[in-house]
């Protein structure tokens, strides 16, 4: 999905490095050509000639800590790619504590937050890294972080220069998927999941005031929500049809970039959900009610509308679905003024995976480095060999999936004593290459189902570093928590009362905020053409 969809910038983001690992399969096409021959060529030499020193390459990773040195998956790429690894096996905070000590690792954890690279950058502590390098070194993987979205090549630049491999979260190509209990739209003559916001509209309505549950009871709502955990997620499917997203930085119509929260959209939006509220068609404890108080009341058939999952999750919720004895219908995003079938969405851009500064004056371990991780996120054998282990020893390739075996499943300690996972591979679910060892047949033909013909609402600019927001955000998210709570349910003028909030969101911080993300957002455009 390009960038050039509707977008709006998520204020943060959650980062990490994922289980990843590879197997004996080696049907990799293309995937062991040129770019990767010099890789294995570097671990032996011509005949008769001396083997190369290995090159020591120092690991800061926090995510699945090998149990031991000498892992089976430390042991296969020291061998196949003449390395020697230096496992460090830190926690966060003893991450922080090596760089106080001047002790700074090859390799980052991919858990640091868009602040942290900021901060490392100016500090040199992390090394900057040509773009063109990385494209020159790690070209498959590239050409996946071009098919998902261009805009992760600008995440990593701190003051015009990059700092690292671009990341994607793979499912943040995704939204939230609007879902209801299919037996209550029957019962108020639907056949189908409402398209619009118009019928939307109608179907709360009905929800509420024509007895869906057939009890006699006007004693059911179409949708409560997640108030007491979420509120930058409450009513998603209804900002979404009106194109934005309150918490995310978007593109005004100027050029600019703009907050969603203060915009004529939002304003729209949160005037209708009043208006459903004082008519009450919402569940009234909505800011109050959190992820399992949801469950429970749709379980429990009070609720006939849930906003708050994705694919992957409501896939997992099917048995829990067929246990409550009633069809479950998965809609698309409502066509509203925005136009489209949009769905809220986190989107898929993530901090980059940094190096140490050191890195940025040793050309050969830097490259030996990029094409290595280019293996990791591309090649099919080395993908998952580091992640599942040996086929057939420690997994089976179950109709082209790798599935664990029983014992490794129970025990996932001894997961850990191969060494599989995110610690040597920071690309599981990060590489379009890969994603088709990451879900059997039936859940990727859930997922084309349930996201065809969506578009995400999504960030603009990503986990972008900016002095302002690490100033200002806490507050201003604080604010505007406080002032949208009041707003959904007030009986004044929701109108007068949102320009007071954006008036005060600005003076607090906010247009300051705005002007640095205009200019980022400015350079970074210009940077990319």
């Amino acid at each position: 999905m390009k960038h050039g969809k509707k977008v709006i910038l998520a204020s943060v983001l959650a980062m990490s490095l994922m289980a990843a690992g590879c197997s004996s399969n080696s049907n990799n096409n293309a995937n062991s050509g040129a770019t990767n021959a010099s890789q294995t060529n570097d671990a032996k030499g011509n005949s008769g000639a001396e083997k190369e020193a290995p090159i020591e390459i120092s690991i800061g990773s926090t995510w699945n800590l090998p149990s031991a040195d000498g892992n089976p998956t430390q042991k296969y790429l020291e061998e196949k790619y003449n390395v020697k690894f230096i496992n460090m096996n830190l926690t966060d905070e003893s991450f922080k504590l090596k760089l106080a000590s001047n002790e700074i690792p090859d390799i980052f954890p991919g858990t640091l937050q868009e602040a942290d690279m900021a901060n490392y950058a100016r500090q040199g502590i992390i090394a900057s890294i040509s773009t063109d390098e990385i494209k020159q070194y790690m070209p498959k993987y590239s050409a996946d972080i071009d098919q998902v979205d261009t805009a992760a090549w600008g995440i990593a630049m701190v003051d015009g220069k990059n700092y690292g491999v671009p990341r994607i979260w793979l499912n943040g190509r995704y939204g939230f998927i609007p879902t209801y209990n299919g037996a209550w739209l029957n019962k108020i003559g639907y056949t189908e999941a409402p398209k619009t916001l118009e019928e939307y509209e109608d179907v709360l309505t009905k929800f509420r005031n024509d007895d869906p549950d057939g009890n006699g009871k006007k004693d059911t709502y179409g949708m409560t929500g997640r108030g007491k955990s979420a509120r930058n997620q409450l009513f998603n499917e209804v900002f979404a049809a009106y194109g934005v997203n309150p918490y995310q930085f978007m593109a005004a119509a100027d050029g600019t970039v703009t907050w969603g929260g203060i915009t004529d959209q939002a304003k729209e939006a949160v005037k209708k959900i009043n208006q459903w509220y004082n008519s009450d068609l919402i569940d009234p404890e909505f800011l109050t009610d959190d992820q399992d108080q949801i469950n429970t009341k749709w379980n429990s058939r009070k609720i006939g509308i849930k906003d708050n999952y994705m694919y992957h999750h409501l896939f997992g919720q099917l048995e829990q679905d067929k246990a409550n004895g009633f069809p479950v219908v998965y809609g698309k995003g409502l066509i509203g003024p925005a136009g489209k079938s949009y769905v809220m969405s986190n989107g898929p851009l993530q901090t980059p995976l940094m190096f140490g500064k050191q890195l940025e004056k040793d050309d050969k371990k830097r490259i030996k480095i990029l094409q290595m991780l280019e293996d990791l996120a591309t090649n099919d054998e080395v993908y998952l060999r580091t992640t599942y282990g040996e086929e057939g020893k420690s997994y089976d390739m179950v109709d082209g999936v790798p599935v664990w075996k029983k014992e490794y499943l129970d025990t996932p300690q001894l997961q850990n004593d191969l060494g599989t996972g995110g610690y040597y591979n920071p690309f599981v679910d990060r590489s379009l290459s890969n994603a088709k060892f990451q879900m059997p047949a039936d859940k990727q033909a859930f997922s084309d189902k349930l996201n065809a013909g969506n578009e995400i609402v999504s960030d603009l600019l990503g986990p972008t570093p900016l002095e302002s927001k690490t100033k200002y955000l806490a507050n201003l998210n604080t604010l505007e928590d406080s002032f949208y709570s009041k707003v959904m349910v007030t009986k004044g003028d929701a109108e007068k009362e949102f320009e007071a909030f954006k008036s005060e969101w600005l003076k607090a911080g906010g247009q300051e905020m705005l002007d640095e993300a205009t200019k980022v957002y400015q350079e970074r455009q210009a940077a990319l053409k």
